[in-house]
Formats: C-alpha cells, structure tokens, sequence
C-alpha cells in the first residue's frame, strides 16, 4: 500500500501536531507555570510553625490551593523531563527501553507516542521517495524471462531424468507471504531481504507473515538496528515502534544470523542438504549449500501459534491426561494425548474450532422449549474426550498469555479469515517443530509408524480444509487402510475438502484434470502461480491439494504431478518408500529410523506427530459434525466430561434465619471476580482459586475434594493437587478476611468431607439465577411465573465464567446457554397476549445471548408478522443469514417459506 497525497498531508499535520504539543509540554508549560505562578523554588526554608500555622488557617483566599496545584504541575513537568531523558539515554545507547512503574506508565506512553507520532512531520515526506525506490528495485529484479507454461502437456508428464537441475530462485527461499514477488533472480547468500515498511504494519506481523511465528520478531529487530534508513526516516530503536518507509532486513533462512523459517523450509534445490550417504546419488550439479549450515542440521521451523509457555507447575509435573511438549522457548509445541497419540498445536487449533462450530450448529436446530411441562431435552451426542482435551490446550495458550479465551462465536469469526494452509507442523526435532510445504509436497512414510503420522497429518489438513482451503484426495483402499470403519467415508459426503476415489489410478487422472483447470486460469488471470492468483483474486476457490496414497515407487505421472506442484499448489504424500522424492522410515512410535532423499536431513533424529485410529476416528467425526451434519456416535462410548452436564437446574441454599446482608459478593456470571462493599477485589486473589471458587458455586451442596481437584486440575498428579486444592482454598480465605476485616467466617466451609461456600457471608449471581428459574419451575400460576421469569432475564448478566477452559466449565456454559434461552423464550410466550412489545424486546435478548438459533428467528419473524412489521420481518431474516453464514450454512426450508410469505404479503397493492 502506497501512501496517497491526502494520507500523506493527514501524516504530515499529525506529526506536526505532535511536535506542538511535545514542544509546549518541553517549554511552554513552565513558562505558563512561572508566568502565573512564579519560581517554584523559595527563597527560604520555611520553619515547622509557619508550615503549620499555613496548613491550620482557613484559605479563604485559596493560596494554599494555588500553590499545591502548582507543586503537582511542576513536579509533573519534573517526572515528564526525567522520563524523556531516560527515553533519548536508552535511545543514543541503543538499549530496549523498559516499561516504567505503573503509575508511571502513562506519562511514560504518552512521551513515546508524542515522538512516533511527531516522526510522521519528517517520514510523510520521505516515504514517497522510499517507495518509489522499493518499486524500482522490485522492477528491477522481475524476472522476465524463463516463465513457467500455461497449460502443461499431460503427456509429457516424466520424470526428470534428462532435465538439468535448475538454479535456485528466489522463490524457493522467500518466505511465504511475502510482499515482494516470488519470481525473482538467484539471491545472494551472505545478504538479507529488505523490505519497506508499510503503514499498519508491526514486526510482529512481519514474521508471522514471513516466518509463520510472530515470536521470530526479536530476530528482524536485531537484524534491522544498524540497518541505513531513508534521510528523514527515523533509525529503528523499539521493536513496538516502527514508521512506514522505514527499513527492515528480513534474514534468509539458515542465513548467518538468520532465523530458519517455519513457514517454507528450504527447498532441496535451494541448499537443502542432503544426507552423507546420498551424496554419490545425486545427479548432475547441486546448488550450493548455503552459509551457517552444517550437513549434520536441517532446515528446522517454529511454532506457527504465538504462544508461550504454560505455567511451571504444568511443564514440571507428571501428567496422567494429557500432556504437553514445549520447544526451546517455551512454547507449546505438542500434546501428547493419554491413548498415545500425539498431536501439534495446529491440529488443536483447528479441532478447537470444530468443536465451536459443532456445538454453534446443535444451538441453531435445537427446537425451543416455551412450554415448561414439555419433555425434558434430549441431550446431543458428547463431543469426544480426546477432541476436548485437544481444545483445552489450545484454549491454554490465551490463559497463559493473559489474553482473552475467544467464545465458541469468536473463534468462528477468527476463522473466516484463516488463509489457505501452505505448509503443516508434522513433529519435533531438538525441542523445534517440523515443518512441511504443502505445495510441491513430494514425500513418502514407511516403517510400524507410518500410517499413525499420516493420519495425523490427513486429520489436521481436513480440519483447516472447509470453506474450500484444502482438499485430500485418498484412493478407497487407502483410505480404509488408514481409517478402518465409516468415518472416513461419511466425512467425504458432508465435507468439500475430502474427495474418495475408487482407485490410484482414478485419483491421479483427478489430480491431473486439476493440473489442466488450474494451468487454464493461470494463463487467462496472466498469474505466474497458484499463491499470486489466490492473492490477487481471494474469491477464486483453488484450495491446496494434497494426495495421500500408496504409490510405485517408478510411477512417472506422480513424480511429474510432485514437481509441477510448488506452481499449481498441489502435493504428494506417499504410503511407503518414496524413491522420487524425500522417504523416511518411522518407527512405531513415529520416531524417524532412517530417512533418504533431498530433503533427508530436516527428518533426521525428528519424532513425528501420530494418531491412533480411535483417536482419529473421534476427531473425524467432530470434524464431521462441524459441517452440520450430525455422525452417529459408536456403541458404547464411555462417559466424557460435556456428557455429564447437569440436567436440571439445582436450588441454592438458603442464607441462615436473621443473616444481615452479605459482605461478600460473587460473580461468575461472565469473568470470575469477587467484591466487597468497598468494590472489586483486584489483588491477591489467585488463578486456581478463582477456578475454585466457580467450580464450588456450581456444587451449592459441597462436593470432596477428591472431586473438585479431578475436575480442576485433571492433567496433575494426585500429590499436586492435593496441595493445590489446600492452598486455593486458604487464599480464598485470607483475601476474603483481609479485605473484610472480618475473621470469624471461613468463606469456604468444610463439613463432612465436602467443601462449599458459606451462603450466609457470600452472595453469588449464579445462585441468585437458579433461585428465580427455581421458582419459575414452581409456580403455580403464570403471574408467578411472570415475575420469576423477568427476573431470570433480569440477571442472565453473562455466559458462565468466560475464561475457564476446562470441560467441566464448557459444559455447564453450554448448558445454562440453553436453560436461560428456554426461560427467556417461556417469558415470551407468556407476555406476547397482553405486551408483545416487550415480548420482542425478551426474544431480542435471547438472540443476543444465542445468535444462531434459528427457532428464535422464526419466533420473533412471527411475532413481528402478527405486529404487520413486514420490513423487520426481511432485517430479522437478513440478520440470520448472515449469522448462518458464519457457520458456512443456510436457513431451512421452514424458514424461508416464512420469510417469502411476510415478504409477499408486504408487496401486495
């Protein structure tokens, strides 16, 4: 993105702005302070009588007030002169500057941003300049020659025994994403990629994007420090700091000082190396290897999830459940499942987001329950534990970066704008992650292992691969052979990313026809490959194409689809050696045994990801219900943590005879806090008790210990969580009598080996919204009814406890979701005779709380024909295909005859 002559002018008048006003702060504010106020230093020393004798007096003529307006304006001209010396001391030194004290952080940010944004006075200016000579040198070095042909011949589809290995190209170091073209002349090894900064752009951005980690951002900083800049471009000193026009050194891939990039491994024409024992079966020249590498080390690459690290007492202690890998930062890396799988994060990103949609499309069919003496619900089949465990690692990662858990909507909307998956993390090597291309993909897995990692690899393609990102193409044998029962074969008629073919031979002449459509479309759109097309035109649906298959070793038309393939984004996995390309020898545990071929050496020593087939058969049947189309569940699944959610509302206990108000007040409606009378309680209150203190609200009966630490802490060891549970509950007791003064409560009540808050001392929301949907189950009349009712929508604040992300939590959040939208649309039902007003205004909230379930559209498109509000009746249904969209789904039948016939009626004359 270019800057325009109007965005230029809007930079140029904000940085001088800027400069104004950090020029008034700098001199103009203590000159206004002396002219109004005089020295602020005395001519003497006041004595302690006059001080006091001062203090004592009634100010009548407000010179006290004055003059202590003026102490706390100079003192903080003092603060702002201190920091803004120590701002430019960090800067000439070129020392990271750190966060001041909280008090001060403000002034300290407000310093900072004055100068950044004071810079645009002098890069406005320059950056055009800087532009056009990054456009020139990105003309200059276009290839224009050697192009790639439009259409290959299939039948020239051989292997490349007579072709020459060609010279190494840009394209095949070039991170993926980059902005640059990929087409482009052989680099130099010894130099880095610069690139221009645009604006909206960060670091941290530009090594997710280059490197597919924005963790990597310390390493295009410390690239980028000494680094020559445009004349009126200021030097690059902060990494949370950078100015469009500026320039950053993106390091090359195994370069000296570079970082190896996770988002494309080095190609094996590019100086990928090559084992010691292929090197006699290399034919013709090989590029040459580049600097800072060693044949004993591979092209590694880093966790694609800017994560960090779970806390200590995760990584340290034994993990019955589930367990997870850290690489050599810290990062979570990989999850090892209690069945013996093991897993990378990627897969349980995707599998996090499966179970979202799967659980968004039961609310969008669950039929409402407005009429309280029907049926009880009828509960939908348990999403597998394996498939939530994965999920609340994932979930793990925000709770460790203290970042917001994302809502099962959230991460529904974060994925709309997922691309299309160009490489996958398939193990572990030295505490780094694996990583393969998917594009040009030509590798072969043999050996007890094989089929476990590529099931782990199909699974995780074929969760990231709807909304046509992806497509597997497996013959039927093949698939069976890794997939054994009818998993795999439902999942092909409700997803788009999975096509089944009755044989090798008819999945390659597929894969070929693919070839021949995408060679048409690059030659009319006049794109050189694949990724430029699906940059410069988004909507065109080429997702990457992987084949999975057991293939000869000498079949010609796959080892030409393998090579085609970088261009067109197809690939090749094979089951079994794979002389044609990079063949490794697993063994059971997925551990690489032996390993051949050009890209030999990335595998060496790695230990992939694998899954068993129970495993992938669960997390394939979640990937299936995410579509919307329910699988059946297989006989005799044991019970899983969403399995036992509560199936009836329980009533809280009632507060003892003569107890006065509550100085203690709970809220899990939302996020976890407590409150006295004095306000929130901020400090001192620990995670695990918070965690404690919303399990407990839920069990308003106590529960044993035992209980409440399996569920809490269910990845520990028993001796852990013992003490964990101990100590949870005396923080909650000291926080509670510190902050209260009072001592003689204990909070958190122990009797008869269960634990349970003290309903007496502390007030709960929860409790407070199960006491009023109570009542509404006893009612003996509707005006009873009514009023419990109003006040259930009175207090449905939030979803419960947003920020836990243990299975127990999600199921009940799911559960309270449902039983509060049965109550609003009760309240509805009740009201709609007499005040259908408000009865709109009841449903409304019961979309907000639940905006996919299309009943309650068809409910409030009814009420609002009854009301002859046609034109809401068209917004009410536009709002719901836009919600369903989200899904990748449409409104049924019913629904839009509803909505055609309110739209019919409203064009009658």
């Amino acid at each position: 993105m270019t800057y325009t002559g109007r965005s230029r002018l809007a930079d140029f008048a904000r940085g001088l702005t800027a400069l104004a006003v950090f020029l008034f702060f700098l001199v103009g504010f203590p000159a206004a302070m002396y002219a109004m106020g005089g020295s602020p230093i005395p001519d003497r020393i006041p004595s302690w009588e006059e001080v006091s004798a001062t203090l004592m007096r009634q100010d009548t003529d407000q010179r006290v007030f004055l003059a202590t307006i003026c102490l706390i304006g100079w003192a903080t001209w003092c603060l702002f002169i201190v920091i803004v010396c120590a701002e430019a001391v960090n800067y000439l030194a070129g020392r990271s500057r750190p966060a001041a004290p909280r008090p001060v952080r403000p002034l300290q940010e407000l310093v900072r941003n004055l100068v950044a944004t004071a810079t645009l006075t002098f890069s406005a200016v320059a950056s055009l300049s800087a532009s056009a000579s990054a456009t020139a040198a990105t003309h200059t070095h276009t290839v224009t020659a050697d192009a790639h042909p439009a259409v290959p011949d299939v039948g020239s589809l051989s292997p490349r025994q007579d072709t020459p290995p060609r010279e190494p190209t840009e394209a095949e170091w070039t991170p993926l994403l980059a902005d640059e073209p990929t087409a482009q002349p052989k680099p130099d090894h010894h130099e880095a990629r610069t690139h221009v900064v645009k604006r909206g752009e960060t670091l941290w951005g530009l090594a997710d994007r280059t490197y597919g980690s924005g963790d990597q951002y310390p390493e295009i900083f410390k690239s980028s420090r000494n680094i020559d800049q445009p004349e009126g471009i200021p030097a690059l000193t902060d990494p949370d700091v950078i100015h469009p026009g500026q320039r950053v050194r993106l390091p090359r891939p195994n370069a000296p000082g570079g970082t190896p990039s996770p988002s494309r491994p080095a190609s094996p024409r590019a100086g990928a190396h090559t084992a010691p024992s292929e090197q006699g079966k290399q034919s013709g020249t090989r590029a040459p290897t580049p600097p800072g590498s060693t044949s004993g080390k591979a092209t590694e690459s880093l966790v694609q999830s800017p994560v960090v690290a779970p806390p200590a007492e995760h990584s340290n202690s034994p993990a019955p459940s589930t367990s997870i890998d850290l690489d050599d930062a810290g990062s979570p890396l990989a999850i090892s499942l209690p069945s013996g799988s093991r897993i990378g994060l990627g897969l349980a990103a995707a599998l996090s987001v499966a179970v979202a949609a799967t659980r968004l499309h039961r609310r969008r069919r669950r039929p409402l329950k407005s009429d309280p003496e029907a049926a009880e619900h009828v509960p939908e089949p348990p999403i597998p534990a394996p498939v939530l465990r994965a999920r609340k690692a994932h979930l793990d990662t925000y709770v460790v970066r203290e970042a917001p858990v994302p809502s099962d909507p959230e991460l529904i909307r974060k994925d709309l704008l997922t691309p299309e998956p160009d490489h996958l993390v398939v193990g572990t090597r030295d505490g780094q992650a694996v990583t393969i291309p998917l594009a040009g993909l030509s590798l072969g897995l043999s050996g007890n292992g094989a089929h476990a990692a590529a099931r782990a690899i199909i699974t995780e393609l074929l969760a990231k691969a709807h909304r046509y990102r992806a497509e597997v193409i497996i013959p039927q044998p093949d698939a069976q052979a890794l997939f054994p029962g009818d998993d795999i074969t439902d999942l092909s008629t409700a997803h788009d990313g999975l096509t089944l073919k009755s044989s090798l031979h008819e999945a390659i002449n597929h894969l070929e026809t693919e070839l021949l459509r995408r060679g048409r479309i690059l030659e009319t759109t006049e794109q050189p490959d694949v990724a430029a097309l699906r940059a410069d035109d988004p909507a065109e649906p080429l997702p990457t194409v992987l084949l999975v298959a057991s293939i000869p070793s000498d079949n010609a038309r796959v080892d030409a689809l393998a090579t085609l393939g970088c261009r067109f984004g197809l690939g090749v996995l094979v089951l079994g050696a794979w002389t044609s390309g990079t063949s490794v020898e697993l063994a059971t545990d997925a551990t690489v045994t032996n390993t051949d071929g050009p890209n030999a050496a990335r595998f060496t020593r790695a230990s992939l990801f694998h899954l068993t087939t129970d495993d992938a058969a669960e997390m394939l049947r979640t990937i299936r219900t995410a579509t919307g189309t329910e699988a059946p569940s297989p006989a005799n699944t044991g019970p899983t943590p969403e399995s036992e959610a509560p199936s009836a509302i329980v009533p809280p206990p009632r507060p003892s005879e003569g107890a006065s108000r509550r100085p203690v007040s709970l809220e899990v409606l939302g996020d976890v806090r407590l409150s006295t009378a004095d306000g929130p309680i901020k400090t001192g209150l620990r995670q695990r008790a918070r965690d404690l203190l919303a399990y407990l609200a839920l069990h308003p009966d106590g529960v044993t210990r035992d209980r409440a630490s399996a569920d809490l802490w269910a990845d520990e060891s028993p001796q852990t969580v013992i003490s964990a549970f101990n100590t949870a509950v005396t923080n909650i007791r000291n926080v509670l009598r510190s902050t209260t003064g009072l001592s003689s409560p204990m909070y958190v009540i122990h009797s008869a080996g269960r634990y349970r808050i003290d309903p007496d001392v502390v007030d709960i929301d929860l409790w407070q919204l199960t006491g009023a949907l109570a009542d509404a189950q006893q009612a003996d009349d509707d005006a009873a009814r009514i009023r419990a009712l109003t006040l259930v929508a009175d207090r449905c604040a939030g979803e419960f406890a947003t920020g836990l992300t243990q299975p127990w939590a999600e199921a009940h959040r799911e559960f309270l979701c449902r039983t509060v939208g049965d109550a609003l649309v009760n309240l509805a039902r009740l009201i709609q005779e007499d005040d259908p007003e408000r009865a709109l205004m009841v449903l409304e909230q019961a979309i907000t709380r639940d905006p996919y379930s299309e009943p309650l559209y068809r409910h409030v498109m009814r009420l609002q024909v009854r009301l002859d509000r046609l034109d809401a009746v068209r917004r009410t249904y536009g709002l719901l295909t836009a919600r369903l969209d989200e899904l990748n789904a449409e409104p049924d039948d019913e629904t839009r005859k509803l909505a055609s016939s309110a739209m019919r009626t409203s064009n009658r004359p």
